[in-house]
């Protein structure tokens, strides 16, 4: 029954991927199923270009705005905090496009790689997987929410005059007139609720990754701690190069491939009723390499998805700073007080559910230690277990740390910085515009 749930769960998770998968399909920015026609894929790659066209189009049209009003310091902020926000969309959307096998790929190993832990359960992993799995929807449904009242916001709650667009731009003809206006009107608005879908799309599917790994953390430990309390049936000794497997695993594990990892999980026994007979060494042994399996992925995971997360760290000093000075400018105004705040909001809360993943993935790959220690190997002292867990313990003092390109990792510190880097930009702003008034 309980490998039944895990399944469930894992499934779950696979149709949640599939959807923020689904969302970029939708709106142009992903890739149709291999086995679609050719005239299908061909109008598909069309489509492609033109969202990708009017997204440029638009960015382009926000910076000709920008260095026309350099002087006017309130319409190069407004401008740039929307500018801001589309570079990184943009940004993510051709690393994703580029990566995009890689990420499915990376997407099955780590899926593949709970579904392997889940195969010797001890007990809890439901509640583990349950607890993750939650939180992937109530994130995914929470910004889906605050994505839609941000295009709201920007199209719709901004008072317009003489026929002027939601959002300040400069286009080569006069958009007060119709057809220009409607012109314009589309490029705005195909740009924003494309770009904040794809947003959603995007950083919900790197979040699940996140979850995931905090899945495959959870596990092991439960794991790690159970190595003692299952074996009370002892298969007889292994055969001396559980050591070697260990040191081979943690020297080379970089070179690990898929083939590599399924022929040494082949050693293990799947069969239900054999799970709890194996020696301590035995279940150790599992678990450690597991864990090298893990270190695999989230290497392969910060190759993918470094630059994207740099830019995102960037973009987000900035989005956070000009949208807090516009607020400040814009006091008194409702309607654009409103849309300000919303798009502050997305933009803070964004930042620290990315960050606040990354640190919780530091923090449970440094419980690994702990429970290593407290996996029961006082009642297997021997010259083997000994050196066994101390190489083990060696391994496990390495914190996995998702990165931001090489200035950043994601964690509530690199949070924090952030927010005091864009608490600093608005001081400074601020004085600006105090002494422009004088």
């Amino acid at each position: 029954m309980s490998r039944r749930r895990t399944d469930s769960f894992l499934e779950q998770f696979r149709k949640l991927s599939a959807m923020h998968i689904t969302y970029l399909k939708y709106i142009g920015l992903w890739a149709l199923d291999s086995n679609s026609s050719f005239l299908l894929k061909y109008l598909y790659f069309v489509y492609n270009k033109f969202i990708l066209i009017i997204m440029i189009i638009f960015m382009v049209t926000l910076l000709a705005d920008i260095f026309s009003n350099f002087n006017d310091l309130s319409i190069v902020t407004d401008d740039g905090c929307i500018f801001a926000g589309i570079v990184v969309v943009f940004f993510k959307v051709i690393i994703f496009q580029i990566r995009r096998e890689q990420i499915v790929r990376l997407l099955h190993e780590t899926i593949d790689g709970c579904n392997q832990l889940c195969k010797f359960p001890v007990g809890g992993e439901d509640k583990i997987l349950n607890k993750y799995l939650l939180l992937c929807r109530v994130s995914f449904y929470g910004f889906s929410t605050l994505g839609l009242f941000l295009v709201i916001a920007l199209l719709f709650l901004v008072p317009v005059e003489n026929g002027e667009l939601p959002v300040r731009a400069r286009y080569p003809f006069d958009t007060t007139k119709y057809p220009w206006h409607a012109i314009g009107f589309f490029v705005e608005a195909c740009t924003i609720s494309v770009g904040v879908t794809a947003i959603i799309g995007m950083d919900s599917l790197h979040t699940n990754f996140c979850n995931l790994f905090l899945v495959q953390l959870g596990i092991l430990s439960e794991h790690f701690k159970s190595c003692s309390s299952n074996s009370s049936r002892r298969d007889a000794p292994s055969n001396g190069n559980d050591l070697t497997n260990i040191i081979c695993g943690n020297a080379c594990y970089k070179m690990f491939s898929s083939t590599v990892e399924e022929r040494n999980r082949e050693k293990d026994n799947y069969k239900p009723n054999e799970i709890h007979r194996g020696s301590f060494v035995k279940q150790f042994r599992r678990s450690v390499r597991n864990h090298q399996c893990l270190l695999v992925i989230i290497d392969k995971f910060n190759k993918v998805f470094n630059a994207a997360m740099f830019v995102q760290m960037l973009s987000s000093t900035s989005m956070i700073c000009l949208t807090g000075f516009q607020i400040a400018l814009v006091k008194g105004q409702s309607s654009n007080t409103y849309k300000f705040l919303i798009y502050l909001a997305a933009a803070v809360s964004q930042l620290f559910y990315i960050c606040w993943v990354g640190n919780e993935v530091m923090y449970q790959s440094g419980l690994l230690t702990q429970s290593q220690w407290l996996s029961g190997w006082t009642d297997e002292l021997s010259a083997k277990t000994g050196r066994i867990i101390n190489l083990a313990m060696i391994f496990a003092k390495r914190t996995l740390n998702l990165k931001a390109g090489f200035c950043y990792v994601l964690s509530m510190e690199t949070f924090i910085t952030i927010l005091r880097g864009s608490y600093s930009f608005f001081a400074l702003l601020s004085t600006m515009q105090s002494e422009g008034d004088q």
